[in-house]
């Protein structure tokens, strides 16, 4: 019986351990799976979540890198800029010279026709220096141009043409200079030893010229005072504007001049009254060889061989002579005109014209309905229409009808405007104690 109960005891242990542990052991594993696989899905979550910010951090470093490229890029680019640099002598043309040194035709030309308005190219000084910067593809971006020791124009060239040009000049240093001295001999000795100046001695003289005949009324010990602008760089100076002027003699008593630009922008030389030291028209408009035919009711035509009426007169001078309105005016005609060839009309104060003809071509730009002022160049002389050479024939009509210009008595040109008196006043106290004492305006 005890070994029975035994026997069966041992059994079912057997029983207990093969088949129902197993049992309870699998599902205890087959629970604690899930567990592992929430644990290794959890760690794929955050590895995918991860993913963005590395992805992030490469697009940044790959912009970063692009940034770096290009901005070495245009480093490159910056470094490759080529700079020349030349000095015009006689006979250069700036033209040649860019050629010369690689800078191709067509850019050659776009530059020019960019800076006109600063720069003329055909009208280039002896000695003018200039310093031009171009990209790799030839392209200019800069110019420096100094026609003189003293003016520096700095220009920016820009890609589009569509965009304004950027133009700066340098500042010269400006101070007010008062000089005085005596005629011994003449003007130009006088302020030569004064000022190392002809160019003051003809300034002088264009002042006073409808006062004053320096050639034949110019005496020893007659006596000079003027207040002038000086301007500089270093060592390099050059005399500007004549602010006020005296000139006394023995003959010729005392004349002042006063610089006067009023609020119009409007600038001439007055006298203390305020009346313009000018006379409305100049005594030619040309500098000439001689007079070849005067104004005449009858005159033998050489071209037409009749005789009929030269209400004009012409004056020899060689093609190319610059040819100046006589006085301020509005331009009402320029072109071809018959027998008068290339032709200008300018309309003056008080039912004044005047005409110019026989041109070889006018000056650039010059139009119907423009203002121009006393001496300006509006054209060039030649033998256009019927003429046997070069000469200007130059006309002027008084209320519509035609006079002899060498007969004519030179009205005065305008005064000082009244509604500027004040201001005028101002100015000329100013410089007429600058003159008298010495204590030089702020410049």
């Amino acid at each position: 019986m005890i070994i029975g109960g035994l026997f069966i005891l041992l059994l079912a242990a057997g029983t207990f351990y093969f088949k129902i542990l197993p049992l309870f052991s699998a599902k205890q594993s087959s629970d604690a799976l899930p567990v592992s696989e929430e644990i290794l899905k959890s760690e794929v979550v955050e590895e995918a979540e991860d993913v963005p910010e590395v992805v992030t951090e490469e697009i940044s470093l790959r912009e970063e890198i692009e940034e770096e490229k290009e901005k070495k890029e245009k480093e490159e680019e910056k470094e490759e800029v080529i700079t020349i640099n030349g000095n015009l002598q006689a006979g250069d043309t700036l033209y040649e010279s860019l050629i010369k040194e690689g800078i191709s035709a067509a850019e050659i030309l776009s530059l020019q026709e960019k800076v006109k308005s600063v720069v003329d190219f055909n009208y280039l000084p002896i000695g003018s220096e200039y310093s031009l910067k171009y990209n790799p593809e030839g392209k200019v971006t800069e110019f420096i141009y100094k026609p003189n020791p003293i003016d520096i124009y700095c220009i920016d060239i820009p890609a589009s043409d569509s965009e304004d040009l950027k133009v700066t000049k340098e500042e010269v240093c400006t101070e007010v200079v008062r000089l005085e001295g005596k005629i011994e001999y003449s003007l130009y000795e006088s302020m030569m030893e004064c000022a190392d100046s002809p160019q003051l001695a003809l300034q002088l003289a264009e002042i006073f010229a409808w006062q004053i005949d320096f050639l034949t009324e110019c005496r020893e010990g007659d006596t000079f005072n003027i207040l002038v602008e000086k301007q500089y760089r270093g060592d390099f100076y050059r005399w500007g504007e004549v602010l006020a002027a005296e000139y006394e003699g023995e003959l010729l008593s005392r004349h002042t001049a006063i610089l006067f630009k009023d609020p119009d922008g409007h600038i001439d030389y007055y006298t203390e009254g305020g009346d313009s030291l000018r006379k409305a028209f100049l005594r030619a408009p040309l500098n000439y060889k001689y007079i070849s035919s005067y104004f005449s009711k009858s005159r033998f035509h050489p071209i037409l061989r009749i005789w009929r009426p030269h209400l004009a007169i012409d004056y020899a001078a060689p093609t190319g002579t610059p040819i100046s309105t006589i006085g301020d005016g509005t331009v009402i005609y320029v072109g071809w005109n018959d027998g008068y060839g290339n032709y200008i009309k300018v309309r003056h104060p008080n039912n004044y014209v005047s005409g110019y003809g026989h041109l070889s071509r006018f000056a650039k730009g010059l139009k119907n309905g423009q203002k121009v002022k006393q001496g300006e160049i509006i054209g060039y002389v030649g033998a256009t229409g019927l003429a046997t050479g070069p000469h200007l024939d130059f006309s002027i009509s008084e209320n519509g009808e035609r006079v002899d210009f060498l007969k004519l008595k030179l009205p005065a040109a305008s005064s000082v405007d009244p509604q500027y008196l004040t201001q005028f006043n101002e100015v000329k106290n100013k410089l007429l104690n600058a003159l008298k004492n010495g204590l030089l305006p702020s410049s």
